[in-house]
C-alpha cells in the first residue's frame, strides 16, 4: 500500500524518484501542488535540517523547468530572478530559504504564505477596511523603497504578487521582471521591456517608449491600493490605446458604495499615485511619510528589522559609489564596479553526495524565518 502511495505521489508531483531523493538528503519533502503558472509550478513542502534537531518548517517550492520555458525567459528573466532572490532581504519581501539547480530544473524554496495572495483575499472577503489597507500599503511601500535604494525596480507589482501571512502581514513576491535601474557609471537607465499586467501598467509604459522604471512601481502600488479599497480596478479596458487615454484623462473614480468610507487623505494619496505624468507622480518616500500613513501614529515608527534592511541597502549603494570612484582612478577594466548583471552567481556543490557529479548545484541556502 505504501509503495502504491509513493508512486502516486511521484506521479502527481511529476518528480522523479532521484529528484525526491536529492531533496530528501537536504531535508525537503514535497507534499502537494498548490499553484501553477505559465512555466512554473508551486508546491507545498516540509523542511527539517538533517544535521540539526530543528523543528519542522512549512515552505513553498517554486519549480521551474527550463526545458519547457521559453528561451527568452530562461536566458534573460530567470537569471535576473535568481539574482534578485539571492540579493534581496527585507521583512516585507517574501523570504527565500534556498535555491537548488538540478539538471534543467530549478527548485526555489520560500516562506509559505498561509493566507494566499491579496487578490484571492479580496475576492473572498470583499474590500479591505482602510485601517488594514494602510498597514499593508505601508509594508509594501517600505519593501519598494528598499528595492529602489538598491537601484532595483520590481516592475510587476499587482495584487497576485502580494502574499499574506497568518499574522496578516503583506509581503511582495515574484521578482521575474525586476531589474537594475542604473548602468555601470550609476547613471539612471531607461527600461524598454513591456512587462507586468496590463491593468496595473503605468501610462508611460503603454506609450511604447523607453521609460524610467521606479515611477511605474509607484503607479502599480496605487492600483493595488485602489483595488484593496474598492474591490474593483480603476481602469479595465483591454484595448491599449483606450486604456492609455483613460489613464491620461484621469478617467477613474471611487466606487459609490465605498467612497464615503474612504478618508480624504487616502483619496488624495491615490490620486497622487495615479498621476499620469511620471515627473509629477508622488515618490515612494513621500508615500511612507504621507498624512494618510500618519493617521495611525504607530506606523511612523520603523521596526528593528525594517531599519536594519534599509541601512544595509544604503551601505551597498555607498559601496557602489566608492567602487566607481576607485575605478575612475585607473584605466583597468578589472577595477570597474561590481554591479550585478544577468548572470547567475552560484557556489556549486554536489547535492546527492556523489563526488563525481556536478549536475546538482546548490545556489544558496539560508535559515527559515
Amino acid at each position: 500500500m505504501e509503495e502504491n502511495s509513493k508512486f502516486h505521489t511521484e506521479d502527481k508531483l511529476k518528480l522523479s524518484a532521484s529528484e525526491q531523493l536529492t531533496l530528501a538528503t537536504r531535508g525537503y519533502k514535497m507534499l502537494k501542488k498548490v499553484n501553477e503558472g505559465s512555466y512554473a509550478k508551486v508546491y507545498l513542502a516540509e523542511y527539517r535540517n538533517p544535521n540539526k534537531n530543528d523543528k519542522l518548517s512549512i515552505l513553498a517550492c517554486k519549480i521551474i523547468d527550463t526545458n519547457t520555458a521559453p528561451k527568452d525567459f530562461v536566458k534573460k528573466f530567470l537569471p535576473r530572478e535568481i539574482e534578485m532572490l539571492i540579493k534581496l532581504n527585507h521583512p516585507h519581501l517574501v523570504h527565500t530559504h534556498s535555491i537548488f539547480q538540478r539538471r534543467y530544473k530549478y527548485f526555489i524554496f520560500m516562506r509559505y504564505m498561509e493566507r494566499g495572495d491579496l487578490l484571492e483575499y479580496i475576492l473572498q472577503k470583499g474590500a479591505v477596511q482602510e485601517d488594514q489597507a494602510r498597514i499593508w500599503a505601508r509594508q509594501l511601500a517600505l519593501a519598494i523603497q528598499y528595492m529602489h535604494e538598491l537601484e532595483i525596480a520590481h516592475r510587476d507589482i499587482k495584487c497576485e504578487n502580494v502574499l499574506l501571512t497568518a499574522n496578516q502581514n503583506a509581503k511582495l513576491s515574484d521578482f521575474g521582471f525586476a531589474r537594475l535601474c542604473i548602468d555601470k557609471k550609476l547613471k539612471d537607465v531607461h527600461s524598454e521591456t513591456f512587462c507586468g499586467s496590463l491593468s496595473y501598467t503605468a501610462p508611460e509604459i503603454l506609450q511604447g517608449a523607453p521609460y524610467f522604471p521606479k515611477p511605474t512601481d509607484v503607479w502599480s502600488l496605487g492600483i493595488v491600493l485602489y483595488v484593496m479599497l474598492n474591490r474593483a480596478m480603476p481602469f479595465e479596458d483591454k484595448h491599449i490605446k483606450r486604456l492609455y487615454q483613460a489613464q491620461i484623462n484621469r478617467n477613474w473614480k471611487f466606487r459609490s458604495r465605498y467612497i464615503d468610507s474612504i478618508s480624504e487623505n487616502c483619496k488624495r494619496l491615490i490620486m497622487q499615485m495615479l498621476e499620469p505624468h511620471y515627473q509629477n507622480r508622488i515618490k515612494i518616500e513621500q508615500i511612507i511619510n504621507s498624512e494618510w500613513i500618519a493617521m495611525d501614529s504607530r506606523l511612523l515608527e520603523w521596526t528593528q528589522q525594517e531599519t536594519a534592511a534599509y541601512k544595509k541597502a544604503q551601505e551597498e549603494r555607498n559601496q557602489l559609489h566608492r567602487k566607481l570612484e576607485s575605478s575612475e582612478q585607473t584605466t583597468s577594466n578589472k577595477d570597474s564596479p561590481c554591479l550585478p548583471d544577468a548572470s547567475i552567481v552560484k557556489a556549486t556543490c554536489d547535492v546527492t553526495g556523489s563526488t563525481s557529479s556536478c549536475k546538482n548545484e546548490i545556489i544558496m541556502q539560508g535559515k527559515v524565518t
